[in-house]
């Protein structure tokens, strides 16, 4: 079954020892509480920075290390690309399943016999076979089992979660009122922002139990400021020669029960970002001055970092914004090095901007900074809604937007210089890509990450730009001779090659959409339904109609290595001559 990488659990983001014992008190409690009457599921909201995430890591690894049945997801906005809520249930289901033999039976017949089940993309299926099933099969042991699902705001839109509030409400059938009841041994931790989309499912929910860091009933202010002094007492412990208890109870009250304030502001005291700013210069600036709370004072924070690093001139402010937006609208998170690979083929001069120069000071806000092979993305959520906003951000506002088109140039430019025939020089043409032992090394050190990233997102990006004669070009060369080939080859050698059949339509809906008029002169033309002579359009558009038996012939049989795509009759058919 499809599993999501990296969207479990996480040991390094618990809670500090000490911290935020009433409201995980309150949690245990719940999970371990029996009888008809209680609440199945249990609904944690919060604004950005209170420390929703920790609480949720630190339930997940404390029901692990008692050895509960227990499983973590956990979405994330930078890899929104993944489509990580069609995967949430099928990577639930497998961890369940390694740590009870109960439900591993019981989802190893759900799917012995039906491959479908194995990897539909249909959320209630999903949750009915492979989650409610298993679960209810295990209600004999009595145990609780857990389910933590974290950050459900950052699906990547209302549209992509509200099946998954739909099966956590038990309205399985959109087209009845009729609710299916879960069951009594299942418990559901859910963290997200109080969204209104969110807030209208689960807050209405008879079965779900809704907690807010935000209410004080819940936390109180009192409790909130001693939790964030320890916090701050420990970052800052090395630093007790210039502080004390009572700077750090200074810290706290000002923090208005935001951690991941709290957090920056230890970094920023102990940043090295300016010659003569010393530490408690930095603290009595940040408890100086007016009283913002909530997202105000998350924000100044971050203008006051970014100030520090970020020169007054037009051409250091255009660095940042071109760097940033790369890293932002990436569809998954990349390293240094492949950032600044795909660089190199932007237009309009960007390419000039080396990232290290513009983040290598900024490790409070983002990670990668010093590690070449850590992905570059933002701590945390707040500071991407930050750089989004321009009320919010003024002048370091980040216009996704506008490196939309140079992500579609960088990524067929990646392509154009690194594609080839057999291109993890596998010596063997007869195998399928499953008996070649070390295809995944290979895969490793010849596909290097901004080719991957290429090969799989280039047709998202071209779809998102409007139309520019310029890329239609490129468009255009990359039909041309072989390279077509090479990036299926490339793509089965990756496990994608399923995706090619999307990518394509994306192309065939930018070039289509747009009503073009020819743009190259008179070439060999096709006969569309409206009778008149296209040149490029028409060309591609007949190749790409040829797209859907060709990915049948693929995927219906194992997937060859080169030799197999380079000889398939149906392949053959995409290519066309000069």
């Amino acid at each position: 079954m499809i599993y999501a990488n990296g969207a479990g659990r996480d040991t390094s983001k618990r809670c500090l020892p000490g911290t935020r014992e009433g409201i995980l008190s309150e949690i245990k409690d719940w999970i371990d509480k029996t009888g008809e009457d209680v609440e199945q599921v249990l609904w944690l909201s919060g604004t950005a920075g209170k420390g929703k995430s920790a609480i949720a890591h630190t339930i997940a690894n404390w029901f692990d290390e008692r050895g509960g049945p227990g499983a973590c997801f956990c979405f994330d906005r930078t890899r929104e690309a993944e489509r990580r809520h069609e995967m949430i249930f099928t990577t639930i289901a497998r961890d369940l399943a390694d740590r009870d033999p109960i439900m591993r039976r019981t989802l190893a017949r759900a799917v012995l016999d039906d491959d479908e089940l194995r990897h539909t993309k249909d959320i209630t299926r999903q949750w009915r076979e492979l989650i409610l099933g298993p679960v209810d099969a295990s209600q004999a042991t009595g145990a609780p089992v857990l389910m933590v699902i974290d950050a459900l705001d950052e699906t990547g839109g209302e549209r992509f979660r509200e099946q998954i509030l739909r099966m956590l409400a038990g309205n399985l059938n959109p087209f009845s009122s009729q609710l299916t009841k879960l069951p009594t041994n299942l418990r559901v931790l859910v963290t997200s922002r109080p969204l209104d989309d969110i807030r209208d499912v689960l807050g209405t929910a008879s079965h779900v139990r809704h907690v807010s860091v935000d209410d004080t009933s819940h936390v109180s202010t009192q409790s909130a400021e001693r939790d964030i002094q320890l916090y701050i007492g420990t970052k800052l412990e090395g630093s007790r020669s210039a502080f004390n208890d009572g700077h750090f109870k200074e810290l706290a009250q000002k923090s208005d029960g935001l951690f991941e304030w709290a957090r920056l502001a230890c970094e920023h005291i102990r940043g090295q970002n300016r010659v003569g700013v010393n530490p408690m210069k930095r603290f009595k600036d940040l408890v100086a001055g007016s009283s913002e709370r909530g997202t105000l004072l998350l924000d100044k924070m971050y203008r006051n970092i970014l100030s520090e690093i970020i020169p007054e001139d037009d051409d250091a402010i255009a660095a940042f914004r071109s760097v940033m937006g790369q890293i932002i609208a990436s569809l998954e998170p990349l390293s240094l090095p492949a950032l600044n690979a795909m660089r190199l083929h932007f237009p309009n001069g960007d390419h000039s901007y080396r990232v290290e120069q513009v983040i290598g000071l900024m490790g409070s806000l983002v990670t990668g900074t010093a590690d070449a092979q850590t992905p570059v993305r933002p701590l945390h959520a707040s500071f991407y809604d930050f750089l989004t906003d321009k009320s919010r951000s003024h002048k370091f506002y980040v216009d996704t937007s506008l490196v939309k088109g140079a992500l579609a140039f960088a990524s067929m430019g990646v392509m154009e210089d690194g594609l080839c025939f057999n291109i993890c020089f596998l010596e063997n043409s007869y195998l399928p890509n499953s008996a070649v032992l070390d295809l995944e090394e290979r895969v490793k050190k010849f596909i290097p990450a901004q080719l991957s990233y290429s090969c799989r997102f280039w047709a998202t990006h071209v779809r998102a730009t409007h139309f520019d004669s310029s890329l239609a070009k490129e468009v255009q060369a990359f039909f041309d001779g072989e390279r077509l080939l090479f990036w299926l080859e490339a793509l089965s050698l990756m496990g994608n090659l399923g995706s090619s059949v999307g990518a394509l339509s994306y192309i065939t809906d930018w070039l289509m959409v747009r009503n073009l008029t020819p743009l190259w002169g008179p070439m060999d033309s096709y006969e569309l339904r409206d009778g008149c002579r296209v040149t490029t359009v028409g060309r591609i558009s007949a190749t790409l109609s040829k797209m859907p038996n060709v990915s049948f012939e693929l995927l219906r049989q194992p997937l060859y290595t080169a030799p197999h795509i380079y000889t398939c009759p149906h392949c053959r058919l995409l290519l066309r001559s000069p």
